[in-house]
């Protein structure tokens, strides 16, 4: 009898909030399908040379503003380019620009929110001051500022989007911290003489991963909304760099003419910010602990 409860009890697999949490995800069919066309948008932007016979800057003077076609899916720009090889290739920009702003404003919005509430008192009342301030302005003016004043680049462009993106993880983080130092593997760890980065960042950290992965998945569409909007305002990468917002300031003024050269970008614009927050709503529903 003892022999078989403990064949029973092996027989079940110890469930886990990441076990649980993937297979909640798998359920949501809305974020499975952002996320299969995130996979596909960024194999494409990878294999871009590979899918397109065309290159980013070839022009064509016979294809001017010339519509969708056969040779020419989404049609040719003013230049005569070919608009679908430059979305694939402004793709690579985009999520590139994304996905490496929003590492640099989580990692260094991690260390603020990590130490504002594990430290409290004057570190916690100045960096939620400094936080605050940065807040109180509209992130895409001071990304304007920044371009301003350094100069156009996708360099300065990944820099301005993490700085004025850093406020947004520096307080999710501070508020989950400040209850997860409560804990009491927290209090043990200081017991056996921890020091205090090794209680933030192996013990803290880990355990409040889930709202980090949450907000840095949501903020990756706002990095590219932000880039579209400094492309677009002349404040983004270098022209002829084949970029979503800047293709969309280029064809502007084509939009009764040929409006096909401004629709293409912003439909990947817009399915690419759609798809990264459906994506984010669903790991958030996934790992919401509540759920389980």
């Amino acid at each position: 009898m003892e022999n078989t409860n403990k064949q029973e009890t092996q027989a079940v697999a110890p469930s886990s909030l990441w076990r649980d949490a993937v297979k909640r995800f798998c359920k949501n069919k809305t974020a499975v399908v952002a996320l299969i066309v995130l996979a596909l948008m960024a194999l494409a932007a990878i294999f871009a040379d590979v899918i397109s016979p065309y290159g980013p800057y070839d022009a064509e003077l016979s294809q001017v503003k010339a519509g969708p076609s056969a040779q020419h899916w989404f049609g040719c720009d003013e230049n005569g380019r070919d608009i679908l090889t430059r979305i694939l290739h402004g793709a690579r920009i985009s999520l590139s620009v994304g996905f490496i702003s929003v590492l640099i404003s989580t990692v260094i919005g991690s260390i603020i929110g990590l130490s504002s509430a594990y430290y409290g008192g004057a570190v916690d009342a100045i960096l939620s001051r400094i936080m605050e301030m940065l807040q109180s302005f509209p992130s895409i003016l001071l990304a304007i500022i920044f371009m301003s004043v350094f100069g156009r680049g996708i360099e300065n462009a990944v820099i301005a989007i993490a700085i004025v993106s850093i406020p947004g993880p520096a307080r999710i983080i501070r508020s989950s911290a400040l209850s997860a130092k409560e804990n009491d593997y927290v209090t043990a760890a200081r017991a056996i003489g921890c020091s205090d980065a090794r209680i933030m960042f192996k013990h803290i950290l880990p355990n409040i991963l889930a709202p980090i992965i949450v907000n840095a998945t949501m903020s990756v569409s706002g990095a590219i909304l932000s880039l579209a909007s400094l492309g677009f305002l002349g404040l983004g990468v270098q022209p002829p760099t084949a970029e979503w917002g800047y293709m969309l300031s280029s064809g502007r003024n084509y939009i009764f003419s040929a409006s096909h050269i401004i629709t293409f970008p912003g439909i990947a614009i817009a399915l690419t910010v759609l798809a990264f927050n459906l994506l984010g709503d669903g790991l958030r529903d996934a790992l919401d602990p509540r759920l389980k």
